[in-house]
């Protein structure tokens, strides 16, 4: 589309804006706009990067924000739009004579590509499975985490559809692949729109585009150019015409436009256009504009940018021999004073043969001063000259985020976790951040304050799971609290890896995102619990089937993914063995195991993973005996036993593993008998040492063997502090080495004065409340009871209430929304004006206790100021209620 036809546009959309030119000029520039059957037209946009802009099948790029679309848009989500369009002009001197020009305004036509079957003119987008012939099984390249899936690209030389050619840096050679970038477009067209060919030329185009800290700011478009007509162009030249727009209008009329300026280096091939002054009123008055601009990564045998011209848009010549002129020139021109200008970037004296295909690629870049554009357009030049290949950060999480009575609960997979760098080959991973939007992403949260006190350009992070070792598991789940009900959050997990030192980059993390384009990125909107909801947590019950108590272990369920509920109840259950103990969750309605063999029990999020939707944290009883005294005198009223110093577990306490919970959960007696036991030291296990006592395992009634922790004499003696080591495995009077260090559990001694022990004292150790196979924790997840549902009728209002102009979760302008909140699951809402007559009817079933009116009547009006009454019906009961709106 020419800038003619994007101002009519504008003009259509904006009545009331005044344009600086008259009607009367407006016709004598006019010029014969040739564009592609509206059939045979196609749009995509691109947007995985920080630039977000449309794209054309008709060699046009941009020249769409004036219909809501971005158009060179950056930073994306800004609503700050650079590019009026980019197009291509490209020409020759036939042999016969005429000077011809094919550009992107009236001479190119797109060819067809395959799809489902037949033909199709939509452009090829990677990240649209619907524009392509996706294949889930076409794993090709998955060996360089590049999987075809289906995806094909033209070969300009063979004139065919093929893999692409991805650089596998590990063998130094071009692998078949997928796609190279996050996103990648792909489209063909010829000069002959008109009907017959102007030059025999055949087109065809590929961006790619990241969203990586050091390649977001900037996108590659590469235009392989073949000539298939019969005729040698040794004077071919190419002009990429871009018309950037910094600044827009303002409600004042004034247009920000006028104040561009141009500018180039062509040491580095590049051009741009920037603000005069740094600022445009459209923008608004505090916004510091930034500069967008191309640069020439690739030419054909290197020729580079031989020109550089520029212009006003409505000055440009309207024939072939001026375009001709322009592009084959060698001038480069100063920027005109501010007004809104074009520039043209030429490259000449290219050599066209018959059947020669050419290459032609270019940046688009952005920056918010000239050194950032120019550090942006010599890391684009280093990334293609590296077969783009660069650093990556790792895979992006996949989450999934709920939506709760002002909290929000999320959870994500590991698939970040096995991401492989494609420069280095290794498993670089490092963690995860949080960060939560209030404002659509505009925002993250506050900026980092680096060490040099600027900020940015990261945000403040909600919260950070890092490695510290390679071993080391995080947490996939995150609740974030104390939110406001209606109101829009995004939430983005962000995945980062440790860096490159070799390259050097620093750490490389995912983009933050968008809500339904990319997959670690959400959007919730928390809301009430419907009435007599009940969370899961609130339905656990602890049976215990034993002889002794019940532990002190808990089960904490939580839900983290609705979706993924079955509706059953469950169990957890525990099994122990001598070196280790476990505790499984079994789905009570199949009997299946849905967990087996778990062996966390301390509360770490991280060894918890979510199933079936449902996180279930178990945590384990103090490991600390109940008691520990003398229970048992040779003497009565004679206590000659008292504990001197307790150290708890042996392994705890010289940093060796710990075995299962049975034996810290048995009840120990030490016995002073007449014959007393064979003991051994503790330094290796085996050297006897006569006590004076046995000690029994109550609980499972055997006695079992005891170790001496002593100055080196080989004899216990209380008075020298000697340490008892209980061993909790059966005494047949031999030593069994092979018991360290999963049989050893507490280790004591006893006060250094309570040498007068006699036969016929005990001393008991109560065993920890921990759990055992005796304990079954039983839940189900979360739901309503409908008892509970019918007493909190009463609780159903409306807010705002009143309705004073607009509501705190309103982000669309226009938009009106009031909520009915503490609803219950399934009802139907009716509202009524003052006379009764009937408003509209609204009928609940998300499931929450929370459903938002756009304040329209049944036919899509919107509603007076004025009372309102409602009435909510359910299965639980009715409730009547009113509200106000005033405007």
């Amino acid at each position: 589309m020419s800038k003619r036809r994007y101002l009519k546009n504008v003009f259509i959309f904006l009545a009331s804006v005044i344009f600086l030119v008259s009607v009367s000029d407006l016709q004598a520039k006019e010029t014969k706009v040739l564009s592609p059957p509206t059939p045979m037209q196609d749009q995509v946009i691109h947007n995985k990067g920080n630039i977000a802009t449309t794209i054309q099948n008709w060699g046009q790029i941009g020249g769409q924000s004036h219909l809501g679309k971005p158009s060179g848009e950056w930073p994306k989500g800004s609503e700050h739009h650079y590019l009026a369009e980019i197009k291509y002009w490209m020409g020759a001197v036939t042999p016969s004579g005429d000077t011809l020009v094919a550009n992107s305004d009236d001479d190119f036509m797109p060819i067809s590509t395959p799809l489902g079957g037949g033909e199709s003119y939509k452009i090829r987008l990677s990240t649209d499975t619907e524009s392509y012939d996706y294949d889930l099984f076409d794993t090709v390249g998955s060996g360089v985490g590049k999987p075809a899936y289906g995806w094909r690209i033209w070969d300009s030389q063979i004139q065919s559809w093929v893999y692409n050619k991805v650089w596998n840096p590990q063998q130094s050679l071009y692998v078949e692949a997928g796609p190279v970038s996050l996103q990648e477009s792909h489209y063909r067209i010829s000069d002959a729109n008109s009907g017959e060919s102007i030059l025999g030329l055949e087109l065809t185009q590929t961006i790619y585009q990241w969203n990586y800290s050091y390649n977001q700011d900037y996108l590659f478009v590469v235009l392989e150019i073949k000539n298939k007509s019969s005729y040698d162009y040794q004077d071919f030249a190419f002009g990429l015409y871009c018309d950037f727009d910094v600044g827009g209008f303002n409600s004042q009329g004034g247009n920000g436009r006028l104040g561009d300026l141009v500018a180039f280096d062509s040491s580095m091939n590049l051009a741009w256009t920037y603000d005069e002054d740094g600022y445009d009123p459209g923008w608004g008055p505090l916004v510091k504009c930034g500069m967008m601009g191309t640069k020439y990564i690739e030419t054909p045998d290197d020729i580079g940018m031989t020109a550089f011209r520029t212009g006003q848009w409505d000055n440009l010549p309207q024939r072939d021999p001026g375009r001709y002129e322009l592009i084959n020139s060698q001038q480069f021109d100063l920027s005109l004073p501010p007004t809104d200008q074009y520039y043209i970037q030429c490259t000449r004296g290219i050599n066209l043969q018959a059947g020669k295909t050419i290459r032609v690629v270019f940046a688009l870049i952005a920056g918010q001063n000239e050194d950032e554009l120019k550090a942006s357009a010599s890391m684009a030049q280093v990334v293609y000259d590296n077969h783009f290949i660069g650093p990556e950060p790792p895979k992006s999480a996949e989450l999934t985020a709920t939506a709760g009575d002002g909290m929000v609960k999320l959870c994500w997979d590991n698939l970040s976790e096995q991401s492989v760098d494609p420069l280095s080959g290794e498993k670089d991973f490092n963690g995860y951040k949080i960060y939560r939007s209030t404002n659509l992403g505009l925002t993250w949260g506050e900026l980092v304050k680096n060490p040099d006190g600027s900020l940015g350009p990261d945000y403040v992070p909600l919260s950070m799971f890092q490695k510290e070792n390679q071993d080391d598991i995080l947490p996939h789940t995150y609740i974030d609290t104390d939110l406001t009900n209606g109101m829009e959050y995004w939430y983005s997990v962000v995945s980062y890896d440790s860096g490159d030192s070799t390259v050097p980059i620093k750490s490389l993390q995912t983009a933050y995102g968008r809500p339904g384009e990319d997959k670690n990125c959400g959007l919730v909107i928390p809301r009430t619990d419907p009435a007599g909801f009940y969370p899961a947590e609130k339905t656990v019950e602890h049976n215990y089937y034993g002889l002794e108590e019940e532990s002190d272990g808990e089960v904490l369920p939580t839900v983290f993914d609705p979706a993924a509920l079955t509706g059953h109840e469950y169990r957890v259950v525990f099994s122990e063995a001598p070196l280790q103990s476990f505790w499984h969750l079994i789905d009570a309605q199949t009997n299946d195991t849905v967990l087996k063999d778990q062996t966390e029990q301390e509360g770490d999020l991280e060894n918890y993973p979510v199933v079936d939707g449902i996180q279930v944290i178990v945590t384990n009883g103090t490991r600390e005996p109940r008691s520990y005294q003398q229970t048992g005198l040779a003497t009565a009223m004679d206590t000659t036993l008292h504990m001197g110093y307790f150290y708890g577990s042996m392994g705890e306490t010289f940093g060796l593993p710990t075995g299962g919970d049975m034996h810290f959960r048995s009840t120990y007696e030490i016995r002073f008998t007449q014959n007393g036991s064979v003991g051994y030291s503790f330094y290796d296990d085996v050297t006897p040492i006569q006590l004076p006592f046995e000690v029994w395992n109550v609980s499972l009634e055997y006695q079992v063997i005891a170790e001496i922790y002593d100055r080196g004499d080989g004899i216990w003696n209380p008075e020298d502090k000697d340490y008892v080591d209980i061993v909790n495995f059966p005494y047949d009077g031999s030593p069994h080495p092979e018991a360290f260090p999963y049989h050893h559990c507490w280790f004591f001694r006893f006060d250094a004065a309570d040498t007068n022990y006699k036969e016929g004292d005990v001393f008991t150790i109560g065993g920890a409340r921990l759990n055992t196979p005796d304990d079954v924790f039983v839940f189900k997840a979360d739901g309503v009871d409908p008892s509970q549902a019918k007493d909190q009728l009463s609780k159903v209002k409306v807010v705002p209430n009143p309705y004073i102009a607009y509501a705190a979760w309103e982000t669309t302008e226009g938009v009106r929304k009031i909520q009915f909140t503490h609803l219950p699951d399934v009802c139907e809402i009716r509202i009524y004006t003052l006379a009764g007559d009937l408003v509209n009817t609204l009928d609940h079933d998300n499931g929450t206790g929370t459903e938002e009116w756009d304040m329209l009547t049944v036919n899509k009006q919107g509603i007076a100021p004025g009372v309102y009454f409602y009435h909510v019906q359910s299965q639980y009961g009715e409730k009547l209620g009113k509200f106000v709106v005033i405007k």
